[in-house]
Protein backbone atom coordinates (compact mmCIF):
# COMPACT_ATOMS: atom_id res chain seq x y z
CA UNK A 1 0.00 0.00 0.00
CA UNK A 2 1.47 3.33 -0.99
CA UNK A 3 2.14 6.06 1.52
CA UNK A 4 0.93 9.55 0.67
CA UNK A 5 3.05 12.68 0.30
CA UNK A 6 0.76 15.69 0.25
CA UNK A 7 1.98 18.21 -2.30
CA UNK A 8 -1.08 20.42 -3.03
CA UNK A 9 0.65 22.48 -5.72
CA UNK A 10 -0.70 24.37 -8.68
CA UNK A 11 1.82 23.55 -11.39
CA UNK A 12 0.47 25.79 -14.16
CA UNK A 13 -2.68 27.65 -15.14
CA UNK A 14 -4.26 29.37 -18.11
CA UNK A 15 -7.72 30.98 -18.23
CA UNK A 16 -9.09 27.60 -19.43
CA UNK A 17 -6.91 24.87 -17.88
CA UNK A 18 -5.10 24.25 -14.58
CA UNK A 19 -2.50 21.54 -13.94
CA UNK A 20 -2.29 20.39 -10.32
CA UNK A 21 -0.23 17.97 -8.24
CA UNK A 22 -2.29 17.26 -5.11
CA UNK A 23 -0.31 14.25 -3.92
CA UNK A 24 2.25 11.57 -4.64
CA UNK A 25 1.54 7.91 -3.79
CA UNK A 26 4.86 6.35 -2.80
CA UNK A 27 5.73 2.65 -2.87
CA UNK A 28 9.00 0.95 -2.01
CA UNK A 29 10.05 0.75 -5.67
CA UNK A 30 8.56 3.86 -7.28
CA UNK A 31 5.87 6.49 -6.98
CA UNK A 32 2.75 7.72 -8.70
CA UNK A 33 2.61 11.48 -9.34
CA UNK A 34 -1.13 12.13 -9.34
CA UNK A 35 -1.41 14.93 -11.92
CA UNK A 36 -4.85 16.52 -12.25
CA UNK A 37 -5.88 18.68 -15.20
CA UNK A 38 -8.95 20.79 -14.50
CA UNK A 39 -10.70 22.43 -17.43
CA UNK A 40 -13.33 25.15 -17.50
CA UNK A 41 -15.79 23.60 -19.91
CA UNK A 42 -16.91 26.88 -21.47
CA UNK A 43 -13.35 27.98 -22.36
CA UNK A 44 -11.40 24.70 -22.66
CA UNK A 45 -9.69 24.13 -25.99
CA UNK A 46 -11.55 21.81 -28.36
CA UNK A 47 -10.09 18.32 -28.33
CA UNK A 48 -8.63 18.57 -24.82
CA UNK A 49 -9.48 14.96 -23.95
CA UNK A 50 -7.86 13.75 -27.17
CA UNK A 51 -4.71 15.72 -26.39
CA UNK A 52 -4.50 14.13 -22.93
CA UNK A 53 -5.03 10.70 -24.51
CA UNK A 54 -2.17 11.35 -26.90
CA UNK A 55 0.32 10.96 -24.05
CA UNK A 56 -0.78 7.35 -23.59
CA UNK A 57 -0.46 6.58 -27.30
CA UNK A 58 3.01 8.08 -27.65
CA UNK A 59 1.97 11.20 -29.56
CA UNK A 60 3.91 13.45 -27.21
CA UNK A 61 4.36 16.33 -29.62
CA UNK A 62 1.10 18.00 -28.56
CA UNK A 63 0.48 16.49 -25.14
CA UNK A 64 1.25 17.55 -21.59
CA UNK A 65 4.99 17.21 -20.93
CA UNK A 66 6.56 16.66 -17.49
CA UNK A 67 10.29 16.70 -16.77
CA UNK A 68 12.12 15.89 -13.53
CA UNK A 69 15.63 17.25 -12.99
CA UNK A 70 17.67 15.69 -10.18
CA UNK A 71 20.56 17.44 -8.37
CA UNK A 72 23.02 15.10 -10.17
CA UNK A 73 21.91 16.62 -13.48
CA UNK A 74 19.93 13.54 -14.53
CA UNK A 75 16.73 14.41 -16.42
CA UNK A 76 13.70 12.10 -16.52
CA UNK A 77 10.99 13.09 -19.01
CA UNK A 78 7.48 11.88 -19.74
CA UNK A 79 8.22 11.67 -23.45
CA UNK A 80 11.03 9.12 -23.10
CA UNK A 81 9.10 6.35 -21.33
CA UNK A 82 9.06 4.29 -24.56
CA UNK A 83 12.74 3.46 -23.93
CA UNK A 84 11.61 1.35 -20.93
CA UNK A 85 14.98 1.72 -19.23
CA UNK A 86 15.05 3.18 -15.73
CA UNK A 87 14.74 5.83 -14.70
CA UNK A 88 11.44 6.34 -16.43
CA UNK A 89 8.38 8.52 -16.06
CA UNK A 90 5.43 6.70 -17.64
CA UNK A 91 1.86 7.81 -18.21
CA UNK A 92 -0.59 5.67 -16.27
CA UNK A 93 -4.30 5.32 -17.12
CA UNK A 94 -6.38 7.85 -15.22
CA UNK A 95 -10.00 8.88 -15.08
CA UNK A 96 -12.39 11.69 -15.97
CA UNK A 97 -15.27 13.24 -14.07
CA UNK A 98 -17.02 16.54 -14.16
CA UNK A 99 -20.16 18.61 -14.22
CA UNK A 100 -21.57 21.37 -16.42
CA UNK A 101 -18.85 23.85 -15.38
CA UNK A 102 -15.62 21.85 -14.93
CA UNK A 103 -14.02 18.59 -16.00
CA UNK A 104 -11.28 16.87 -13.99
CA UNK A 105 -8.86 14.70 -15.95
CA UNK A 106 -6.65 12.49 -13.78
CA UNK A 107 -3.38 11.80 -15.61
CA UNK A 108 -1.02 10.05 -13.19
CA UNK A 109 2.63 9.38 -13.95
CA UNK A 110 4.59 6.38 -12.64
CA UNK A 111 8.17 7.23 -11.66
CA UNK A 112 10.60 4.32 -11.40
CA UNK A 113 12.82 4.04 -9.49
CA UNK A 114 12.27 6.41 -6.59
CA UNK A 115 13.95 9.82 -6.90
CA UNK A 116 17.01 10.60 -4.78
CA UNK A 117 16.25 11.88 -1.26
CA UNK A 118 17.07 15.48 -2.24
CA UNK A 119 14.95 18.31 -3.57
CA UNK A 120 14.42 18.04 -7.32
CA UNK A 121 12.77 20.16 -9.97
CA UNK A 122 9.52 19.24 -11.74
CA UNK A 123 8.78 21.20 -14.91
CA UNK A 124 5.43 21.14 -16.71
CA UNK A 125 4.99 22.38 -20.27
CA UNK A 126 2.08 22.12 -22.68
CA UNK A 127 2.34 24.57 -25.60
CA UNK A 128 -0.84 23.20 -27.21
CA UNK A 129 -2.83 24.33 -24.14
CA UNK A 130 -0.93 27.62 -23.80
CA UNK A 131 1.23 26.50 -20.87
CA UNK A 132 4.81 27.68 -21.07
CA UNK A 133 7.42 25.87 -18.92
CA UNK A 134 6.64 26.22 -15.21
CA UNK A 135 8.87 24.67 -12.54
CA UNK A 136 8.32 23.69 -8.90
CA UNK A 137 10.61 22.05 -6.37
CA UNK A 138 9.61 18.70 -4.87
CA UNK A 139 10.90 17.24 -1.60
CA UNK A 140 12.83 14.05 -2.36
CA UNK A 141 13.41 13.41 1.36
CA UNK A 142 9.65 13.35 2.01
CA UNK A 143 9.27 10.82 -0.81
CA UNK A 144 12.03 8.62 0.67
CA UNK A 145 10.36 8.79 4.10
CA UNK A 146 7.03 7.78 2.56
CA UNK A 147 8.68 4.84 0.79
CA UNK A 148 9.85 3.59 4.18
CA UNK A 149 6.22 3.84 5.44
CA UNK A 150 4.70 2.03 2.47
CA UNK A 151 3.38 -1.43 3.25
CA UNK A 152 3.14 -4.67 1.33
CA UNK A 153 -0.30 -6.15 0.81
CA UNK A 154 1.06 -9.65 1.62
CA UNK A 155 3.76 -10.90 3.95
CA UNK A 156 7.12 -11.19 2.23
Amino acid sequence: MGAIVTVERLLARTPAVAVLLPMIQVYDSGCLLNIDVVARNDTAPRGLALQLDSAYSGEESTSLHITLRYPSGLVVASDTDHHCAPPCLSWFPGGVRGDAAFTLYQVPLWLFPLPPPHDFLLTVEWPWAGIEPEAVWLDGAAIAEAAARSASCWPL
